[in-house]
């Protein structure tokens, strides 16, 4: 299926395979991971500045082209999350050549994860797949947990992409991961940069398990490739080489999550935050609903998580990278809204909230302080 779209939102993303276990799923809302291009080259995302985790030991762990170019990391972070045990760098596993996995004369071998309860990110180096400067890489794959694809506690939501070398910097702008400016074709085209400097592609995979009673942790993740092509005119998928490429991933069991008891008011709502979760990928934010939302067609009016303020007075209001909100009970006295980031952060350093109001068009973004 195109970029494995088992995860979307009211945009027309189907969102029909999440479990429904406790989420009343008639009010829940879904915002959809984001491709880098699409919204970087907009210039209409900022993003978390550098977040600072002190390493103890010399910098030895290095994640992948693609996993830095979706979630930029610092050398320390690196460091740091691959000691701990949450991010996972197979290149430098004794078996990496055990992952590699040849077919059609193409080769796909796993490269970096990082997991926490209910977000991972993935990336997959492609060697051997020829993609013109102009045309746009894709895949057909399937991935579930555990050993039963087809049962349902096995689904898992997800958004996946190949890496297209294109990152926005602290303003929004768009830029290539050297750092030179973009470049656009006659027509006005973006021109993108999916093979690095050995014609290797890297494919990224960002996860979502929307069950707050499962986790990601210590599971396995299967992953299959069946096709590789690329896409006409931005929509279809147009297969190229076919073959059969399945990797089993044994996922971290560390997250680094830290609960925060917030009990503050979202100015101008009648929502209050009691409690935050909080990883260096990711964040629940649990609400108490004082009052009627307003509801509309597409959209639940629960307050949506936008960003972060730093304790160095750094504030940076666009980070969501994608997640889901509902309501936790029958009553609608308590809701929760969960988001993925687009950089690492230190949990330890989050000074603040940037919360949308409402999850209108119309939503007003404040910023809610952390005790």
């Amino acid at each position: 299926m195109k970029k494995e779209d088992l995860f979307l939102a009211m945009n027309g993303i189907n969102d029909d395979i999440i479990s429904n276990a406790d989420k009343y799923s008639d009010n829940r809302m879904t915002t959809p991971f984001y491709k880098r291009l699409s919204f970087a080259a907009c210039a209409c995302l900022l993003l978390l500045a550098t977040a600072t985790i002190t390493a103890a030991a010399a910098i030895h762990h290095f994640w992948g082209r693609g996993m830095n170019g979706l979630i930029q990391a610092t050398d320390e972070q690196q460091q740091v999350l691959t000691d701990q045990g949450q991010a996972v760098v197979y290149p430098e596993m004794e078996d990496y050549s055990s992952y590699q996995i040849t077919d059609s004369g193409i080769t796909i071998t796993p490269d970096t994860l990082i997991v926490d309860e209910h977000y991972a990110y993935v990336s997959f180096k492609v060697s051997g797949l020829q993609i013109e400067e102009s045309e746009e890489p894709g895949a057909e794959l399937t991935y579930y947990l555990g050993e039963d694809a087809d049962n349902e506690s096995s689904w898992i939501n997800g958004s996946s992409s190949f890496y297209d070398g294109i990152v926005p910097d602290e303003n929004g702008m768009a830029f290539y991961e050297d750092g030179s400016p973009i470049e656009s074709t006659e027509d006005g085209k973006i021109i993108n940069h999916y093979a690095d400097e050995n014609g290797d592609l890297e494919y990224n995979l960002m996860l979502f398990l929307d069950d707050k009673n499962r986790s990601l942790l210590g599971n396995t993740l299967h992953v299959n490739f069946t096709e590789l092509g690329k896409y006409v005119d931005k929509a279809d998928f147009e297969p190229t080489v076919k073959g059969n490429w399945e990797f089993s991933l044994e996922l971290p069991t560390v997250s680094n999550a830290e609960k925060i008891n917030v009990n503050k008011a979202v100015p101008g709502t009648v929502c209050t935050i009691e409690t935050i979760y909080i990883t260096p990928i990711s964040i629940a934010v649990h609400y108490r609903v004082d009052g009627d939302l307003e509801q509309r067609e597409d959209s639940n009016g629960i307050p949506v998580f936008t960003g972060i303020g730093l304790k160095d007075g750094s504030n940076f209001k666009y980070i969501a990278n994608g997640g889901s909100s509902y309501f936790t009970d029958s009553s609608m006295n308590h809701a929760i809204d969960t988001d993925c980031f687009q950089r690492i952060i230190d949990p330890s350093q989050v000074r603040s909230l940037f919360i949308r109001t409402n999850d209108y068009d119309t939503g007003e973004i404040v910023e809610v302080e952390l005790p």
